[in-house]
């Protein structure tokens, strides 16, 4: 037994050939770049960032992806990164709180809510396993469902062709969003393996190419952008601290937390290594530092990507050196801002084409999660029924809370951060004392959509 837990060891710490690490890396890299650079486009293009702006924040977005990931991979000192073949990025959680904050207050107020919230997430990691019990699965599963649901508006307004948008919900806009949909059904039923886990960014590649020939694509941010550029932070100026959108990134945060312990407890089974509530504190504390970095360098909260998860399954490489040359290539790329002008070409009903599939499979993550519920205790259908209840309704009705008081409104203006606060609080009136609620965490949400083989 030990020397299996010796040989799983030296797989994860296994360095391979210079040109086994490139390549490997690169597949990773591909294989999360539409879920990375989705949440700078959604969060950018919701705002009304000019295109000059949109490239900033995906090459800040790529710059740290990679910072993240080494930090992560190769940790520092004792207490800090899980040192597992982890990549992280920025997470879809995050995506409706920042548009809100965003749209009310600026990007300089969002950014401050980042960094303090990642702060917090830094401080509290190690009381993180003693808080554990007050998220069991009827939880998580409601919040991640509540997640993909309520993002979902905002994929259909892409779609459409942005918000504002002078030829909103145009047939062109629609049939380009449809084909994109159609490219990434297609891949998912014809391809296996590595080009069915991209089968997202082989939709957006496609629907790009198609938009070009549509006079859709203007291709003057690329022509215009430097080869080399390095990311300078606080581009949008000095943060500013507005403590209601503090409180709502913070619930936020905690939610990512959820998320990535099912991750990392993912990589653990994959790497054969059993994950302790040590590893999870230290990988919690790495995700912390990378988001502070996020605030700070204009990029947005990370958490480690359930994408790469399935593409570690399905390579059975282990080394965390692969993804060390993963975060290497993404801060390569983060500093050349003709690449990352590349991806603030894509039309909005190009990303929103694939983007709205993305968000739906989240929510489908969260029923799956549901789905090991019981349901026959009423105490769980009343969880899940109202904190869904409570969020979609703020989220389709944002107008509801305008005459409650500000700091009020600001913190439960998401429908994410509400249902998450309704399902924490009513778990815990409800079913206090109840000993047989699952306390499980899993959350392998991959919201690339993979269609297993029959």
């Amino acid at each position: 037994m030990e020397d299996e837990k010796m040989n799983a060891v030296d797989k994860v710490n296994e360095v391979l050939p210079a040109p086994q690490l490139f390549t490997l890396g690169l597949q990773h890299v591909l294989a999360m770049y539409a879920g990375a650079v989705a949440v700078p486009l959604i969060i950018g293009g919701a705002v009304g960032l000019t295109p000059a702006q949109l490239e900033l924040l995906v090459a800040a977005d790529l710059f740290t992806c990679g910072i993240a990931t080494l930090i992560q991979a190769l940790g520092i000192g004792p207490n800090i990164g899980i040192r597992l073949p982890a990549i992280l990025g920025c997470t879809f959680a995050a995506v409706g709180p920042l548009i809100i904050v965003g749209k009310n207050l600026g990007m300089q107020a969002a950014y401050g809510s980042i960094i303090v919230a990642a702060i917090i997430v830094v401080l509290i990691a190690p009381l993180y396993g003693k808080i554990l019990k007050f998220f069991p699965t009827v939880v998580t599963g409601t919040v991640v469902t509540m997640i993909g649901l309520s993002l979902i508006n905002v994929g259909i307004t892409s779609i459409g062709g942005g918000s504002g948008a002078k030829d909103f919900g145009s047939v062109s806009n629609l049939l380009l969003a449809g084909f994109v949909m159609i490219v990434v059904l297609l891949s998912n039923k014809f391809f296996k393996g590595f080009f069915q886990a991209i089968s997202v960014l082989n939709g957006i590649i496609l629907g790009t190419i198609v938009a070009s020939f549509m006079g859709k694509v203007d291709f003057s941010p690329v022509m215009n952008a430097k080869w080399i550029s390095f990311v300078h932070p606080f581009n949008f100026g000095f943060p500013k601290f507005d403590i209601g959108s503090i409180i709502m990134m913070t619930f936020v945060m905690l939610t990512v937390m959820i998320e990535s312990t099912g991750t990392f407890l993912g990589i653990g089974r994959v790497c054969d290594k059993e994950i302790s509530e040590k590893d999870i504190v230290r990988g919690l504390r790495a995700e912390g530092i990378a988001t502070i970095l996020g605030g700070i360098f204009n990029s947005f909260p990370y958490t480690t990507f359930n994408q790469n998860l399935g593409l570690l399954s399905l390579s059975k490489v282990k080394s965390r050196f692969v993804v060390v040359a993963s975060g290497i290539i993404l801060v390569c790329l983060g500093l050349i801002p003709k690449f990352a002008a590349i991806a603030t070409i894509i039309p909005q009903p190009v990303i929103g084409g694939a983007t709205t599939i993305m968000f739906a499979m989240v929510a489908v993550a969260g029923i799956q999660m549901l789905s090991d519920v019981d349901f026959n205790n009423n105490c769980n259908m009343l969880v899940v029924a109202c904190s869904i209840g409570v969020g979609l309704g703020i989220t389709g009705v944002p107008t509801l809370l305008d005459h409650t008081p500000s700091i009020f409104k600001s913190i439960f203006s998401s429908g994410i951060v509400s249902a998450s606060v309704v399902a924490v609080l009513l778990n815990a009136f409800l079913n206090h004392g109840n000993k047989n609620v699952e306390t499980n965490i899993h959350t392998d949400v991959d919201p690339s959509p993979k269609c297993s083989e029959a």
